[in-house]
């Protein structure tokens, strides 16, 4: 199986992997009055497919240990808490896509992953302590006063255009929670004596996602938040293009997925998972220059989404120096 054999590819390959995991809510995004309910289905399956299609090359073509063999081989601990893994994300991110759909993509992310982010890097460093801690954390700080001013910023606009919606701002929280359970439980998997390597733990993750995503987004379209119940027959009537965006949504998710546990081996899984979590500066580059959403905003929100993009890039790179001076 592929594993970077640098810090550089590493460092590369999660910078690749935030941007992926940042840039997967454009695509649901794209189907516009598509209903997240029926979108979720064909995305869950796309980042299933996904894992599969990694792991069946970039997991097989190189060197001795291969995908399968390792699957075969790791422990049913690490089994299990790949797949718990999956299923603990799987509900939150059914709760941030609810959060998009009912106060929009700058602040849905910004709460949600900005929670996640605090919570789950202190968990997965310790089940993996790796790096140096003053500099991982003081980059998780720096990420985190960059989710404040987002915030604030998204605040501001607001209150000029509409009123944010208090069922999304409790769905992104609860989001967060759950999002922050994963990164630990993901350790876990990729430190356990016979271990699963990066593409078994992207399978089992997806996996997981997989199974809860029957009860629970039934439930969902049965007592949809907003709009009224669906059924099957909504989602047959999709066109191409809805379900399109749909499996690409969950494609590249599954992307951002690979390239951020592949070299968690190498430098941990809470810079891994930290880099990784970042994210929401993708989604805020999209909310803003592609999407328009601070089109007309007074001028203190630019001001405040200026001092977000200056921390999350000085955030970044705190926490891409923690490995090399460890």
């Amino acid at each position: 199986m592929f594993l970077p054999g640098s810090y550089v590819v590493a460092l590369s390959l999660m910078l690749a992997g935030m941007f992926f995991w940042g840039a997967w809510p454009n695509t649901y995004k794209l189907t516009r009055n598509w209903r997240f309910e029926l979108f979720y289905w064909d995305y869950v399956f796309g980042i299933f497919l996904t894992s599969i299609i990694v792991g069946l090359t970039l997991g097989t073509c190189f060197g001795a240990q291969t995908f399968l063999r390792n699957i075969l081989t790791a422990d049913r601990n690490a089994l299990l808490y790949a797949t718990a893994a999956g299923a603990l994300w799987n509900i939150g991110n059914i709760l941030l896509v609810t959060g998009v759909a009912l106060v929009g993509l700058a602040v849905a992310f910004p709460l949600s992953i900005g929670l996640a982010l605090v919570v789950g890097v202190v968990g997965s460093y310790l089940v993996m302590p790796k790096g140096d801690p003053v500099l991982l954390f003081s980059g998780v700080a720096m990420v985190f006063a960059a989710v404040i001013f987002n915030s604030l910023a998204y605040s501001t606009r607001s209150s000029a255009t509409k009123t944010v919606s208090k069922n999304g701002l409790v769905a992104c929280v609860l989001a967060g929670v759950l999002f922050s359970g994963f990164g630990p439980l993901v350790g876990k998997a990729l430190s356990a004596s016979n271990p699963l390597g990066p593409y078994g733990v992207a399978f089992f993750f997806t996996f997981g996602a997989l199974l809860t995503t029957l009860p629970v987004m039934t439930y969902f379209m049965r007592h949809p938040v907003e709009g009224a119940p669906l059924c099957w027959k909504d989602y047959r009537q999709g066109s191409s293009k809805e379900h399109i965006a749909g499996l690409l949504g969950g494609f590249f998710w599954g992307l951002g997925t690979t390239f951020t546990f592949v070299p968690a081996g190498m430098v941990g899984i809470a810079l891994a998972y930290a880099i990784g979590q970042a994210n929401p500066l993708i989604a805020a580059l999209f909310g803003v220059f592609v999407w328009r959403e601070f089109q007309g905003a007074s001028r203190r929100a630019h001001v405040l989404l200026g001092f977000m993009f200056v921390l999350y890039l000085g955030g970044l790179l705190t926490l891409a120096s923690s490995f090399r001076s460890q």
